[in-house]
């Protein structure tokens, strides 16, 4: 990349100056000013406000080192979000702002204030340059100019004069415009081709073509590219804003265009003024050839890409000999026309009329100015329509941007729902798991419940038993007892002696120490009967308590139950009660019976054989009421432990019955938990079968994508064949569009000139056969007069010896003279009216009228003279001489001569009116077929338009469809649907781009036509008098300059502009794009870290 020096001096282009001079050489002061510019730094500060290349204004909020490039670099934060970044280069951040406000420059490039560089402002260059031969040459002719316009004040040769010296002043500014063109910076305001403005982004040679060119990012999308063309990156700007152009295409906004602007005005002031062309031929051609030459340096043509400078200069000089020949030529012209004066005079008379018809044209020309106006206002509203409805589509592209994003959220929040529900299935799954462990737990307690119950029936039976072992004890302790008194007795009755006594009492002692044990061993077994029943009945209330929680009923029943335990727990009480009362009275009634057989033993024999016999009384007392005590304690045990069975069978039963209610309830949540996840399942499979349909949808989509692609693809070549035929139909409109517009606008004046000429024609064929009319009869009064005047003649002879009647015959000779004196007036007067022919019908009925009176008069005259000659024919009167006669006729001839001329002019004149009426008709016909291809273009128009209409509904229906599948869709799908959705939405609104592009290239066009049919309306106010000019004929049309590239230096295929090699690819050019030699080595840069330069000539106007 070859940036621009110190100096302002670059490269030459390989296209010559226009004003064949050679470029002056800049004052070493000058250069050294332009040097020491750059060098100039300002030391800048965190905080302060500046501007990035002098149209970025920002604050600075960084200053130093940076990692992405060497060397100090200054990030400012912009105003406006036009920069590159948020304040963070390839992820390390360096201050902080909002996205797209942040840039990175070199402090070189900042300045305080707007429009400065380098910390110095840019001058606009200064208009004074040396003057060009060519100039030298025309501005030495100026004097005599000068001269000419001092000698007549009051002739319109002064505007010559101003013409001349704008055309030499627009010599002198095409200079100085391209000494501004030489200067141009990166970051100047720049205008391409007088119509595009932007920025100026690059400078320096290409790899696409030869030459300087300028890299120029747009204000609005009506370029190519995006700063890269063929795979190489120029620099960087959206798509459709980059554009190159040559340096001598583009001018700094603020400086006068290259554009032949004053040429064109001076042409057109020199065309519509005649009369300075009449009265002053020497100023109008000098000021016409030098408006020519002011075009020609101004305007740099095509074809002298081809030819060299020193060809074009010889041309100049030539140029300014031939102007010199046409001056003698004008001179000689000069004294032509001076002899011609008197002519001129009387078509100074017709010009007047001529001015009076054009005044009419120009109210016309007004009134279709104000009609024109009209129409142009129409055209603004409806052009302020289309604007507004771009803005409202605008609004609902973003609607439709928002909408997306929210379906994006909603399908996010479906996914996180989704996972939610997958955690809560989950947990579910855990907590049936968890409900499935505590049942069975539930279980294993009821399990125990009913061991311990069989464990308490056990007990029971094992105490029944216990209770009949005692019996069984009683009884044989009774019997011992009996089998004791009986020894006793015996031993008393045989020995009758104490030692016997004291055996019995150590028996007696023994089971009463037995008793005693067996006393205690039955209280402690009922007191961890009780314990046992206590720790039973808190584990039954524990069960009954789990079971109230698990139900209502069940917590009824269970209070119930517990009601009924406690009765019984009561009753049972009561009984334990009552048989430890009962035992502990036996036990007390024992024991005193032991006392008493102790006290019987100690009183004596007798005593003790009473003692015995009472004792084994009571004794039977004692087992008696001891069986009957058993027998109802059994009876009660039985009855209770009947009850106790069927209160354990209704708890049984009541566990069975809880058992199953909750197998029940197992059941009912197995079958809740199956149905959840057939549900699942059956959602499941609804939601493959959706996606699969969504897929299929998705294929149907991508083939119609394919097709649409296809169709696209179609419609692009269909479009770029249609561009190319647009082109060409643009070379060839561009060629056409002045003259339709020319002849629409003749088209209309000679429409309405036909009406008017119309009714002009048949006003003069009415007057043509009046006045044919008039003739027939004046030569039939004229025949009438010479047979009149052969009789007078005759009579006269006769007259001739008359003397008395001679004063009378010189009267008749007067009134003769009278009558010849007016039929000359009426001659002139007919003549008069020939030539003023186009005045109003008025003052041809007021001449009819006098005619008609003046022949009323006439033959007035005539009959009286007829009566007195009548009365005065005699021999004596004076004969008429044959002068007289040969006058008459002589006059007579004269008049038909006249008349048969005004005839033959008339004639000439409808036959010209024919003609044009005829080319008009052609004209018409060929704007038919112009209106024609207008139509075609409405209707590719309107094509292009319902294709939009169909791509934006084709949107809608994506989003509704994405809408409509948002809850059922799974992440992948969902991802690869939004995906899907995303490139659609993408090619929709590239689509909807490319028809923008086009209706705005359509407005452009119909504003360029509007504009051109402005400057026809102008054109036809200034230039209808051409023709009245030197009556030369009509002027031929300018040929409009011939296509030519630049880029692939060729003709007649596109405009620079135009080219398709800076067209913008629709993807990243491959790799193979590159077609250098494999032996050379690439230019890399190391501060860039991209191919195209080396590190040596890397530019300091680098952002990032």
């Amino acid at each position: 990349m070859s940036t621009a020096k110190p100096s302002g001096l670059k490269a030459p282009s390989k296209i010559g100056r226009p004003t064949g001079a050679p470029a002056t050489k800049t004052s070493p002061s000058t250069g050294k000013s332009s040097s020491s510019a750059p060098a100039v730094h300002m030391n800048f500060q965190v905080g302060e406000r500046v501007w990035v290349n002098g149209n970025k204004p920002g604050v600075v909020q960084f200053l130093g080192d940076a990692q992405f490039a060497p060397g100090q670099w200054a990030g400012i934060v912009l105003d406006e979000p036009i920069g590159k970044n948020d304040g963070s280069v390839a992820g390390v951040r360096y201050f902080q702002c909002e996205p797209l406000k942040g840039i990175f420059t070199r402090p070189s490039k900042l300045s305080y204030t707007e429009g400065e560089a380098n910390g110095t402002q840019t001058e606009p260059p200064s208009r004074t340059g040396s003057p060009t031969p060519s100039t030298a040459s025309l501005a030495s002719h100026t004097p005599s100019v000068k001269k000419a316009s001092t000698a007549m004040p009051a002739t319109p040769a002064s505007n010559l004069a101003r013409t001349n010296s704008e055309s030499i002043s627009n010599l002198s500014d095409t200079g100085s415009v391209k000494k501004g063109e030489r200067e141009l910076k990166n970051g100047d305001r720049v205008l391409v081709g007088g119509t595009k403005a932007g920025v100026v982004r690059f400078l320096g040679e290409t790899d696409f073509a030869k030459g300087e060119w300028c890299g120029v990012e747009l204000d609005e999308p009506l370029g190519k590219n995006d700063g890269a063309v063929a795979g190489t990156r120029y620099f960087q700007c959206q798509p459709k804003y980059g554009l190159f152009a040559p340096v001598h295409k583009v001018s700094r906004i603020g400086f006068p265009s290259t554009t032949p602007a004053k040429a064109k005005t001076t042409v057109r002031k020199v065309v519509a003024t005649p009369s300075g062309l009449k009265r002053s031929p020497s100023t109008s051609s000098i000021s016409s050839m030098s408006s020519v030459a002011s075009s020609v340096s101004a305007k740099p043509s095509r074809t002298g890409l081809l030819t060299e400078t020193s060809s074009r200069y010889s041309r100049k000089i030539s140029g300014t000999t031939a102007v010199q020949e046409v001056l003698k030529e004008k001179q000689q012209h000069i004294e032509q026309l001076m002899a011609e004066r008197d002519m001129e005079r009387a078509e100074v008379a017709k010009a007047t009329t001529h001015v009076g018809e054009v005044e009419q044209e120009l109210t016309l020309l007004r009134e279709d100015q104000e009609q024109m106006e009209a129409k142009m206002d129409q055209l603004r509203t409806l052009v302020e329509a289309a604007d507004k409805e771009k803005v409202e589509l605008l609004n609902q592209l973003e609607e439709e941007k928002r909408k997306v994003e929210d379906l994006q959220f909603r399908v996010e929040e479906a996914c996180i729902t989704k996972g939610d529900l997958e955690t809560q299935t989950k947990l579910e799954h855990a907590h049936i798991k968890e409900l499935e462990q505590s049942l069975l737990f539930e279980k294993t307690k009821a399990e125990k419940l009913q061991r311990e119950l069989e464990d308490t029936r056990v007990a029971t039976v094992s105490e029944k038993s216990r209770i009949m072992e005692l019996e069984r004890d009683l009884v044989l302790r009774t019997r011992e007892v009996d089998d004791l008194r009986l020894r006793l007795e015996a031993q008393q009755e045989s020995e009758g002696s104490d030692s016997t006594t004291s055996p019995l009492l150590e028996e007696v002692s023994s089971l009463r120490a037995q008793l005693a044990s067996q006393e205690d061993q039955q209280r402690v077994e009922l007191a961890g009967m009780r314990e046992k029943l206590a720790a039973e009945e808190k584990a039954h209330s524990e069960a009954m308590a789990q079971l109230q929680v698990s139900s209502t009923k069940i917590s009824t029943d269970n209070e119930q139950l517990k009601l009924r335990v406690s009765q019984n727990e009561k009753e049972n009480a009561d009984v334990i009660e009552l048989w430890s009362s009962k035992l502990e009275s036996a036990i007390a009634s024992h024991q005193q019976a032991m006392e008493e057989i102790k006290v019987s033993f100690s009183k004596g024999a007798g005593s003790q054989a009473t003692e015995l016999v009472e004792t084994k009384s009571a004794l039977e007392r004692l087992k008696v009421e001891h069986k009957q005590a058993l027998e109802e304690a059994g009876a009660r045990c039985v009855a209770e432990s009947a009850a106790r069975a069927q209160e354990t069978g209704e708890l049984n039963k009541q566990l069975l019955v809880m058992s199953e209610e909750k197998e029940h309830l197992e059941e009912s949540l197995r079958s809740n938990v199956e149905s959840a996840e057939e549900q699942h399942l059956v959602e499941m499979e609804d939601v493959l079968v959706k996606l699969h349909t969504a897929e299929l949808k998705v294929k149907e989509l991508e083939a119609q994508e394919t097709k649409l692609v296809q169709q696209t693809q179609d419609r692009a070549k269909e479009v770029q064949e249609q561009v190319a035929a647009m082109e060409a139909l643009r070379s060839k409109a561009g060629q056409g569009n002045q003259e339709l517009q020319s002849l629409r606008t003749q088209l209309e004046e000679a429409q309405r000139q036909a009406c008017s000429q119309g009714n002009k024609v048949s006003e003069l064929s009415s007057e043509l056969e009046g006045r044919q009319q008039e003739i027939l009869s004046l030569q039939q009064s004229l025949t009438s007069v010479q047979q009149n005047l052969g009789s007078l003649e005759q009579e006269l002879g006769n007259l001739v010896s008359t003397s008395a009647y001679v004063g009378k015959l010189k009267a008749g000779e007067e009134k003769l003279d009278q009558l010849a004196n007016d039929k000359a007036k009426l001659q002139s007067d007919i003549s008069d009216m020939m030539k003023s022919s186009g005045d109003s019908s008025a003052q041809l009925t007021k001449m009819n009228e006098d005619l008609t009176q003046k022949e009323r008069y006439t033959m007035k005259c005539h009959e009286q003279k007829c009566s007195q000659t009548d009365g005065l024919l005699s021999p004596s009167t004076i004969r008429l001489t044959a002068s007289d006669k040969t006058a008459l006729k002589k006059q007579l001839d004269e008049e038909k001569a006249s008349l048969q001329k005004s005839i033959h002019k008339s004639s000439a004149l409808i036959s010209e009116k024919d003609q044009e009426l005829e080319t008009l008709k052609s004209e018409f016909s060929v704007l038919r077929g112009e209106s024609s291809t207008a139509k075609t273009l409405k209707s590719t128009v309107q094509s292009l338009e319902k294709d939009k209409s169909r791509l934006q509904e084709r949107v809608q229906s994506l989003e509704k469809s994405l809408a409509g599948g948002q809850d059922t869709v799974t992440s992948a799908s969902g991802d690869a649907a939004l995906n899907q959705l995303k490139e659609d939405k993408e090619t929709s609104e590239s689509q909807i781009e490319f028809l923008n592009s086009v209706i705005v290239d359509l407005q452009k066009k119909n504003e360029d036509l509007k504009g051109k049919l402005e400057k026809m309306a102008e054109a036809s106010l200034n230039g209808n008098n051409a023709s009245d000019g030197f009556n030369e004929g009509p002027s031929k049309k300018k040929v409009p300059p011939r296509l030519f590239c630049d880029i692939c230096d060729c003709f007649d295929l596109h405009d620079t502009e135009d080219c398709p090699t800076q067209m913008q690819m629709p993807d990243s050019p491959p790799h193979t794009t590159y077609h250098g030699s494999k032996d050379e080595e690439r230019a890399y840069c190391d501060i860039c870290e991209a191919f195209g330069h080396w590190t040596d000539s890397c530019n300091d106007d680098q952002t990032f």
